[in-house]
C-alpha cells in the first residue's frame, strides 16, 4: 500500500458506493407471491415425509429454490399489470396472462435439469464428511458457519493431497433470489479432485434482503475463508473468488467495496475490524456488471417485468450504485489521482494508485451463445479495469450456454464434452497444472 498516497476524504465520500440505500419498498403483488410460497412450502412438507434428514433438507431446497424464482416472478407480473397506466381492466388481465406465459416458459427449463439435480444430490450425500484425522480421498466439511444469518453457511471440499493448495471461493447465481450450495456439489467435487480446496457459499436470498446486504454477507465469507482456510489445507495467499451470473455480480461488488476501503486507507488507517484484503484472483463467469444496461437487455428480451433484478437493486435509483463497472469508473473522477499498472515507475506530482492495489488479477469467461447474460457487460468491465492499471482479460468460449458455466453434467454424472477446454481455463488460472492428453 506504499503506492497509495493520501486521498481527500471528501473525494471518497462522493463515490457512488456511499450513496446506496437499503430501503426495501413494498410493492403490489406480495399477496400473490405469498400464496405461491405457501403452496410450495406445503409441497415441501409432503416431499419430506418419511425421508432421511439430509435428503429431506436437500429435496426441500430444490422445491424452495424453484418456488423462490416462481414467487418473485409472479410478484413482478402482478406489479407490472397493477401499475401500468392507460390500460383497461381487461387489458390488465391480458397483460398478466402474457407475463404468466413468460414465467412458465422460463421455469420449463428447470424441469430439464431434474437428472442433474438427482446427481448433485447423490454427490452431496455420498461424499465423506471431512475430519483432520481422516484424509483418504476427497471429503467435505458441511454447513460451516461464516456469519450470523440463517443461510450464512458454506461447504468446504477438501482434496486428498497434503500441502497447502489453491482455493476457489464460489458464489452461486440465481437472480439474487434462489440457489443453494449443495446444488453445485459436482463443481466442488471436481475442483477438489484436481487439487483445489473449494469453498461453496450460500447467502440470504431476496426478498428477505436486498443485493447490497448480500454483498456484505459474501464479503464476510471471503474474510472467513482468508482467516480459516489453512485448517482445511488451503493457502490463504492463493484464494480466488469465482462467481456465476448474479453471483459474479456480488463478487465484483465485494471487490469494489474493498477497493474503496483501500483508497480510504491511503488517507488514514482503517479500524482493525475493517477488512480491506483482496484475494489472489477473480473469475467472473457470465456476470452482470452494469445493472442499467442489463435491465435494457431484459426489457428487450421480454423478461424485465418478471425479473427480480429491479427491486433487489433498490429499483432504478439503485442501478448505478450497484454496478461494479460504473463504480470503478467513478474513481477516474477523483481530482489529482492517476492510476498506473503494477510496473509503472514514472514520477508524478499526482497521487498514483497501482491497479494491483485496487483489484486482483481478473479473468472474465463469456459466451456469445449465452442469451441470458450477453458478454457486453464483461467486455466493458474488463476494459475499465485495464484503464485503471489492473491485470484483466476476457476469454470467449462460444460452446457454452448460460447454465454450462456451472452445470457441467448431463445424465448421471457424464461431463459434457464441450466444457473440457473451459475447465482447463479455470484450473490454469488458479495455478493447477493440467496434464496433457
Amino acid at each position: 500500500m506504499a503506492h497509495l498516497r493520501t486521498l481527500p476524504q471528501s473525494a471518497v465520500a462522493r463515490l457512488p458506493w456511499a450513496q446506496i440505500t437499503r430501503a426495501h419498498v413494498p410493492v403490489p403483488g406480495d399477496g400473490a407471491a405469498r400464496l405461491v410460497s405457501t403452496l410450495l412450502k406445503s409441497r415441501a412438507r409432503l416431499v419430506s415425509t418419511g425421508r432421511s434428514g439430509r435428503e429431506v433438507v436437500v429435496r426441500r431446497g430444490v422445491v424452495m429454490a424453484v418456488g423462490g424464482m416462481a414467487g418473485e416472478a409472479v410478484k413482478g407480473a402482478v406489479r407490472e399489470a397493477w401499475t401500468v397506466t392507460g390500460v383497461t381492466p381487461v387489458g390488465r388481465v391480458v397483460l398478466f396472462l402474457t407475463l404468466l406465459a413468460v414465467i412458465l416458459k422460463e421455469l420449463a427449463g428447470t424441469v430439464t435439469l431434474a437428472s442433474y439435480g438427482a446427481y448433485a444430490l447423490w454427490v452431496y450425500s455420498s461424499l465423506r464428511s471431512w475430519s483432520k484425522e481422516d484424509q483418504d480421498g476427497v471429503a467435505v466439511a458441511r454447513n460451516v458457519r461464516y456469519g450470523h444469518s440463517q443461510r450464512n453457511l458454506l461447504d468446504v471440499y477438501v482434496p486428498k493431497a497434503k500441502g497447502l493448495k489453491p482455493v476457489v471461493l464460489f458464489v452461486h447465481g440465481g437472480v439474487w433470489s434462489s440457489g443453494d450450495k449443495w446444488q453445485f456439489s459436482p463443481l466442488g467435487s471436481f475442483l477438489a479432485e484436481e487439487g483445489v480446496v473449494a469453498v461453496l457459499v450460500q447467502y440470504t436470498l431476496y426478498p428477505k434482503i436486498l443485493a447490497i446486504d448480500q454483498v456484505s454477507e459474501v464479503s464476510d465469507a471471503l474474510s472467513w475463508t482468508m482467516d480459516n482456510i489453512i485448517q482445511y489445507g488451503g493457502d490463504p495467499s492463493r484464494v480466488f473468488m469465482m462467481g456465476h451470473s448474479s453471483g459474479a455480480h456480488l463478487c465484483a461488488m465485494v471487490l469494489w467495496e474493498r477497493a474503496s476501503r483501500r483508497v480510504e486507507n491511503a488517507q488514514r488507517p482503517l479500524p482493525e475490524n475493517i477488512d480491506a484484503r483482496i484475494p489472489a484472483g477473480f473469475l467472473g463467469l457470465a456476470g452482470v456488471y452494469n445493472i442499467s444496461e442489463h435491465f435494457k437487455y431484459e426489457v428487450q428480451r421480454g423478461v424485465a417485468a418478471v425479473s427480480c433484478m429491479r427491486p433487489v437493486m433498490g429499483w432504478e435509483q439503485g442501478f448505478d450504485s450497484m454496478s461494479p463497472s460504473l463504480l470503478f469508473e467513478s474513481l477516474l473522477t477523483i481530482p489529482g489521482v492517476s492510476f498506473v499498472a503494477d510496473d509503472a515507475t514514472e514520477p508524478s506530482d499526482r497521487i498514483q494508485v497501482r491497479g494491483v492495489d485496487l483489484m486482483p488479477r481478473s479473468l472474465f469467461i463469456v459466451s456469445h451463445n449465452d442469451i441470458t447474460v450477453p458478454p457486453d457487460t464483461s467486455y466493458a468491465f474488463n476494459s475499465m479495469l485495464i484503464t485503471l492499471g489492473c491485470e484483466s482479460r476476457v476469454v470467449v468460449n462460444d460452446s457454452l450456454g448460460h447454465g454450462d458455466f456451472v452445470l457441467w453434467h448431463e445424465g448421471w454424472g457424464k461431463v459434457r464434452a464441450h466444457v473440457g477446454p473451459y475447465l482447463e481455463t479455470i484450473l490454469n488460472f488458479v495455478g493447477v497444472e493440467v496434464p496433457q492428453k
